[in-house]
């Protein structure tokens, strides 16, 4: 099968969850079918990477990048913010909107016999007009108006939360009426699809989970430090840095002062300046910058953190951290349709008091954070990507080739995929 795979970021290299899922998920597909890749790029200092351009090249039929035209410039990107309060589209619709693309996409349609669209994530359905009569799948690593609405609620400024509201209006209606023009559509979580559903989004929706690849995620055997707690994720996207200046601000001033030898280490991109202020002035917080691979900070913490307060979808760092056997403490948003039981495999908490409570915890007792990494490795090794990638190869053949199936043929053709 010859599958148009369209992307808002570049899966390569390995640095977010959105990345992750995308890659894994493209290069299962590429090693059944002939993929053409394109795709925006969003951080250009490591996805325009000739390795890193390369590397994809070695699995994908071909690799086509293009800059997100809005984000070359800060005054084109004002403008367009305030423009669009005039729009009936969302904003997110209208910023990946790029002639450039769009041309591409046409003259690939045009060559090339292409028997499926791969569309990862709500706004690239703005090109819809250019594969109308193909077949057709949509991939929803979260519900878009959830995330939105849920920034709209934690939002303290007035004037963003009022825009935040008027686009959270736009992006609901736009995203009930794309779904319904697709032959497919992927949620990652049965959480994921209840919310779709209950937006009035009609359509043929299936689930295929996040996962982790748990030969590249494992315990390593690092020496431990002790009373170490990490938060791992770049911070220049708003739904994390929410979480790491909630953690900062209201968690551990109370975690401190229950454990005052806490260490904290945070990892990625970006951190907020009082963070990092703070660590250059205290040995007991540490604040790294990107790093090529996270998997030593991961190895070396007692406790890893995950004080989300906004957003949707299911976060892959959890995932990534229980292969590595790693006890977590999350709050409800931030584990939200994964597969966890509070108190057997992660440890859940949505206040201040509580969310340091318990990791103070799994800091002092060594028997419950040992019992929580075992459990938390044992989910993990349902996860992985293989898995997810014959469950998304499922959905590919049934969108494409939509033939009835003989009752007889039904339980063993379509095993293991979650479909409404």
């Amino acid at each position: 099968m010859n599958i148009l795979f369209l992307s808002t970021k570049s899966p390569y290299p390995l640095i977010n969850g959105h990345s992750l899922r995308t890659y894994h998920i493209l290069k299962g597909a590429a090693e059944r079918h002939r993929v053409t890749l394109v795709t925006f790029v969003q951080q250009p200092e490591h996805e325009l990477k000739e390795e890193n351009i390369r590397h994809l090249r070695t699995f994908c039929h071909a690799v086509h990048l293009f800059r997100v035209p809005l984000d070359m410039s800060r005054t084109r990107l004002a403008a367009a913010l305030f423009l669009n309060l005039f729009s009936r589209q969302p904003f997110v619709a209208r910023k990946y909107d790029s002639s450039a693309m769009r041309e591409k996409i046409r003259e690939i349609i045009r060559e090339e016999d292409i028997d499926l669209v791969h569309v990862d994530m709500l706004p690239l359905t703005a090109y819809l007009d250019e594969f109308s009569g193909l077949a057709k799948v949509l991939v929803n690593h979260n519900v878009e108006s959830v995330r939105l609405f849920r920034w709209f609620q934690a939002e303290s400024n007035w004037l963003k939360k009022l825009y935040l509201g008027i686009q959270w209006a736009k992006l609901r209606r736009y995203e009930r009426a794309a779904v319904q023009k697709f032959d497919g559509c992927v949620a990652v979580s049965e959480t994921d699809r209840s919310l779709l559903e209950e937006r009035g989004a009609d359509g043929c929706f299936y689930v295929v989970p996040n996962g982790t690849d748990t030969e590249f995620f494992k315990p390593c055997g690092r020496p431990k430090i002790e009373h170490s707690v990490l938060w791992f994720g770049h911070m220049d996207v708003h739904t994390n840095r929410d979480a790491v200046l909630y953690f900062w601000r209201e968690i551990y001033p109370v975690l401190r002062r229950k454990c005052p030898d806490v260490h904290v280490r945070f990892v990625g991109t970006a951190p907020p300046r009082e963070i990092a202020h703070a660590a250059d002035k205290d040995p007991r917080v540490t604040v790294t910058g990107f790093v090529e691979d996270i998997r030593p900070y991961v190895d070396e913490a007692h406790v890893v953190v995950v004080p989300i307060r906004i957003g949707s979808g299911t976060r892959l760092k959890i995932l990534d951290a229980m292969a590595m056997g790693k006890a977590i403490v999350s709050t409800s948003v931030g584990c939200e349709g994964l597969a966890v039981t509070d108190g057997e495999n992660i440890l859940v908490a949505d206040d201040p008091e509580d969310f340091s409570r318990k990791v103070v915890m799994l800091l002092r007792d060594a028997e419950l954070r040992r019992t929580l990494e075992g459990n938390a490795l044992q989910l993990a090794k349902e996860c992985a990507w293989q898995k997810m990638c014959s469950l998304q190869e499922k959905v590919y053949q049934e969108v494409a080739w939509p033939a009835p199936l003989k009752d007889s043929d039904a339980n063993s053709e379509t095993e293991g995929i979650v479909r409404k």
